[in-house]
């Protein structure tokens, strides 16, 4: 069978080169050689040489066989067998006999090179592809894959596309590619997802100039690169601080015919930004907009942000002009962002100077941007204009959200003004409210009565809470326990830790520890024993060294005979050894 050399860019087929001249001797009877260099004739068949290669078949005492030789140019001959000088043999049985010792020799060494797969048909090796990926044999089923290429079989597709990316996520990119190729060479066209892999894994080893070859190679195979590819590309040059390069190389693929992706020109400037600075990003966007790839007001409130976390107002006003400048119109995102970052550094002149453009342009503040407001106030304890700008939104027929109500609870809470935040959740309580109070909301308040003492009103909120259909979680029974134990109510912290265990509800193991702590203190060893036991019998299983620091704690703060009888308490149930 002729065989057609792969391309290089598929697999380079290794060449034997022989530079002298050289011969080898097999004696079939007795199975010894001499100087033996052989080589399988069907792998002969595909390779080129150089020189001369001689091998001579020893029959039998004073008798030789066929020369099976190859001359420069690769072919393969058979010479006239030499009759010895003791007798003529019948060349045609001498012939069959020669022919069929070989066949044995040539599946002999077929099998040891490359395994009873060489001798299947290609439709056999396909299922047999087939079977090594979906049981995981990623090496196997590319050494397969490498055998049906020298075999002039062309691979199962699907098999292929499922082996290089399971190579790909074993860390095999090398191996993986060679797949790849070998795929797209007899044919097959793997998909953006397939070749997207390859590239993100090549990148993560940092071989780029491999991950730009095959960005360039997807085109030929019939497979566009997408976002994503050049995404990847862009994010692996930054990481490794080859900025221009980074810069050049998306400038080269508008050149060559790009899409000018916005999102791939974002990302860029974005990454400019982070590692050049701003005036850098201005410059690249210029540039890009050259090669028609003009920048938006996504682009543009990317930076914005940007520079606001870095608290840089000069390069925020900066990107503002050039907004203006280009024809373009800040919108409720750019205006948010830009307060935001003032609400955040107390800068309460620009953030009135802002709202004052949104309330003259076409995006008056809307409640994400009294949320940022409040909440920045808030922060930064101004609960007295916080609350001034809720009754503005109020007035402006701007209805607040649960996280307008959330952000004003918990500062009213810090500010001690409980009562004040227990009227606004009986008003958020109340059928006419646009706005039910949550989870998180009922759990705030009850935070700031406990902490303050007030753990009758707490309970109330507590019973309200379940009244109007909301299940307490942990936090809430954590809030509630902290506080009884703070009050010196020790005895409603035990049963409120009961209710938690009927509820199934996890307690966290300082609670135990916390509560078994203030019993002793109060000399109630019999429920601190209670404690102890609902904690051993808790659905989380603790290693004996927790309770061994709880006892330890409890010696520590001089409460020595208590901590000697929960220790023999441990004993008797076997939890800590003697």
């Amino acid at each position: 069978m002729a065989y057609t050399l792969v391309p290089k860019l598929m697999i380079e087929a290794p060449t034997l080169h022989i530079q002298n001249s050289s011969s080898s001797q097999i004696d079939l009877q007795t199975g010894s050689s001499q100087s033996l260099l052989i080589i399988t004739p069907a792998i002969l068949l595909r390779h080129s040489f150089r020189g001369n290669f001689s091998s001579q078949l020893v029959l039998g005492k004073g008798k030789t066989g066929s020369v099976l030789s190859c001359n420069k140019q690769g072919s393969v001959c058979l010479d006239r067998v030499k009759e010895g000088t003791n007798g003529s043999l019948n060349r045609d049985v001498e012939k069959r006999s020669n022919e069929q010792q070989l066949k044995k020799l040539s599946r002999s060494l077929r099998l040891t090179l490359d395994g009873p797969l060489v001798e299947n048909d290609e439709i056999t090796n396909k299922k047999v592809l087939r079977s090594f990926c979906s049981h995981g044999k990623l090496l196997e089923a590319s050494k397969l894959v490498d055998l049906m290429t020298r075999r002039n079989q062309i691979p199962d597709y699907p098999s292929c596309i499922n082996l290089i990316r399971g190579l790909v996520n074993a860390g095999q990119t090398g191996k993986a590619a060679n797949v790849l190729q070998i795929m797209v060479m007899s044919g097959g066209t793997p998909d953006i997802i397939t070749y997207n892999m390859l590239i993100s894994g090549l990148c993560r080893k940092g071989l780029l100039n491999s991950a730009i070859d095959f960005l360039d190679y997807m085109s030929l195979s019939g497979c566009l690169p997408d976002v994503i590819t050049y995404n990847t590309i862009l994010r692996a040059m930054f990481d490794r601080s080859k900025y221009d390069q980074g810069i050049q190389f998306w400038k080269d693929q508008l050149r060559k015919g790009c899409p000018p992706y916005l999102i791939t020109s974002t990302i860029l400037i974005e990454l400019v930004c982070k590692h050049c600075g701003v005036i850098r990003a201005i410059e690249v966007m210029e540039d890009l907009a050259v090669e028609g790839c003009s920048p938006d007001l996504v682009t543009y409130n990317s930076m914005v942000n940007f520079a606001c976390k870095q608290g840089n107002f000069e390069d925020s006003a900066l990107l503002v002009y050039n907004i203006l400048s280009h024809g373009l119109e800040p919108n409720a995102v750019t205006y948010n962002t830009l307060l935001h970052s003032f609400s955040t550094y107390g800068c309460w002149d620009g953030v009135d100077e802002i709202l004052s453009v949104m309330n003259e342009t076409s995006h008056p503040p809307s409640v994400v941007t009294y949320n940022i407001l409040i909440n920045g106030l808030c922060k930064h304890g101004l609960l007295d204009r916080a609350i001034d700008f809720f009754t503005q939104m109020v007035s402006e027929n701007c209805s607040p959200d649960i996280i307008t109500y959330n952000t004003l609870l918990r500062a009213l809470c810090k500010e001690a003004m409980v009562d004040e935040a227990v009227q606004v959740v009986h008003c958020l309580s109340d059928s006419s409210c646009l706005e039910s109070p949550s989870i998180i909301t009922y759990n705030i308040v009850i935070d700031g009565l406990a902490k303050h003492g007030y753990m009758e009103k707490a309970m109330e909120l507590y019973h309200q809470m379940e009244k109007h259909g909301t299940s307490p979680d942990d936090v809430t029974y954590r809030c509630l326990i902290w506080g009884f134990c703070r009050a010196d109510l020790i005895e409603e912290a035990v049963e409120l830790l009961k209710e938690m265990g009927n509820s199934r509800q996890r307690v966290r193991d300082n609670c135990y520890r916390f509560i078994i702590h203030r019993l002793c203190q109060n000399n109630n060893l019999d429920s601190a024993k209670q404690v102890l036991k609902m904690m051993i019998s808790s659905c989380h299983k603790l290693k004996s060294t927790v309770y061994s620091n709880i006892i330890a704690g409890i010696a520590g703060a001089g409460m020595n005979e208590a901590a000697m009888e929960l220790r023999e308490k441990l004993r008797e149930w076997k939890i800590l050894k003697e």
